[in-house]
C-alpha cells in the first residue's frame, strides 16, 4: 500500500479542520439545548400600566430576548460549526469559493476558536478552542510550504505551488486521475449508512451505480463515485454530530456539582447562607421573646 505523500498532508489538515468544525457544531447543539428559546407569550398578566416590578411595555420581554439579535450569541457556535463543516464539501456554499488557500482557512479557524469555542460549554469549548488555534497555526505553515486541499485545488483551477521535484501540474494530475478504473467506495458507503441510514443509504445506491456504469459509461461512473463520497461523508458527519451532541446532553443533563468539603457557602439543605445552627438559635430566641410579651 502506498505511503502518505507530502501533497496529501493538505487533505489531512483539511480533515482535522473538519473535525474541529464538527466538534464546534456539537458544542453549539449542546449549548442551545441548555439555552433554548422560551416559546411563551403572556396575555392575562399584561396590563396597560406600569407595575412595581416592570413597565407595561416589557410584559413579553422574555419572548423578545429569545429571538433576533438578542439570541444570536447563543447560536454562534452552532452557526459557525455548520458553516465550517460545509467548507469541506460545500454543495450550496459552492458559490462562496472559500477558502481558496490555507491563509484564509487559518483566519477562519482562529475566529472559530476565539468566538465559537471559548466561552461555550466549559472545558469542551476550551479544548476545541485550542485545537482550532493550533490548526490555524498549522494552516499558516501549510501555506508557506505550498500545501492545498483538493477543495482548494478545485477553487484555484488546479494550481498548486511546486515544493520541489515534479512540477505542479504533474502533482495535480496524480491526485485527480484514476489509475485502475473508477472506485465505487462501497465499504465507505456501508459504514456511513450505520451513522445515518437515509444519507448513507443513498451513498450505497450511488456506489452500486458505479459498478453498473464502470465499463458502459466511465463519465457517469465517475459522477456516481463522486456522489457516493459526498453523501457518505455527509452521513458520517451528521451521525457524528447527532451522536456526540446527544450523548453529551444525556451524560450531563441534571447533574449537579457536589458541595466542596470544608468550603464556604451553603451546605445545600435550606438554600440560605449556611449558618443553620445560628438561624435555629435566633429563631428560638425570637419565639421566647414573643411568648414573654404575650
Amino acid at each position: 500500500m502506498a505511503g502518505l505523500r507530502f501533497s496529501d498532508l493538505g487533505n489531512v489538515l483539511g480533515l482535522l479542520g473538519l473535525a474541529s468544525s464538527l466538534f464546534t457544531t456539537i458544542i453549539g447543539i449542546v449549548y442551545t439545548w441548555y439555552h433554548h428559546p422560551v416559546l411563551q407569550l403572556k396575555w392575562s398578566e399584561c396590563g396597560w400600566s406600569d407595575t412595581a416590578a416592570t413597565k407595561w411595555v416589557d410584559c413579553n420581554s422574555e419572548w423578545a430576548s429569545n429571538f433576533g439579535m438578542a439570541q444570536l450569541p447563543s447560536l454562534v457556535p452552532l452557526l459557525m460549526g455548520i458553516f465550517g463543516t460545509f467548507m469541506y464539501r460545500p454543495m450550496l456554499l459552492q458559490v462562496g469559493g472559500f477558502p481558496k488557500n490555507f491563509v484564509q482557512y487559518a483566519v477562519w479557524l482562529l475566529f472559530q476558536g476565539m468566538f465559537a469555542n471559548f466561552g461555550y460549554c466549559g472545558k469542551l469549548g476550551v479544548i476545541n478552542g485550542w485545537f482550532s488555534i493550533i490548526l490555524a497555526v498549522a494552516s499558516l505553515v501549510a501555506e508557506v510550504t505550498g500545501l492545498k486541499t483538493d477543495r482548494m485545488l478545485e477553487l484555484t483551477g488546479h494550481k498548486l505551488v511546486s515544493c520541489g521535484g515534479s512540477s505542479a501540474s504533474e502533482k495535480v494530475s496524480s491526485r485527480t486521475t484514476e489509475k485502475d478504473g473508477v472506485k465505487d467506495y462501497m465499504p465507505w458507503a456501508i459504514v456511513s449508512a450505520f451513522f445515518c441510514p437515509l444519507l448513507g443509504g443513498y451513498g450505497v445506491y450511488q456506489a452500486s451505480q458505479v459498478k453498473k456504469l464502470r465499463k458502459k459509461d466511465p463519465k457517469a461512473a465517475r459522477r456516481a463515485a463522486k456522489s457516493t463520497t459526498t453523501w457518505s461523508l455527509y452521513a458520517l458527519m451528521l451521525g457524528v454530530v447527532i451522536l456526540g451532541a446527544f450523548t453529551t446532553i444525556y451524560v450531563t443533563d441534571g447533574r449537579v456539582m457536589a458541595p466542596v468539603a470544608g468550603g464556604y457557602g451553603d451546605d445545600g439543605d435550606d438554600g440560605d447562607d449556611g449558618d443553620d445552627a445560628g438561624d435555629d438559635a435566633a429563631g428560638e430566641a425570637a419565639d421566647a421573646t414573643e411568648e414573654t410579651q404575650a
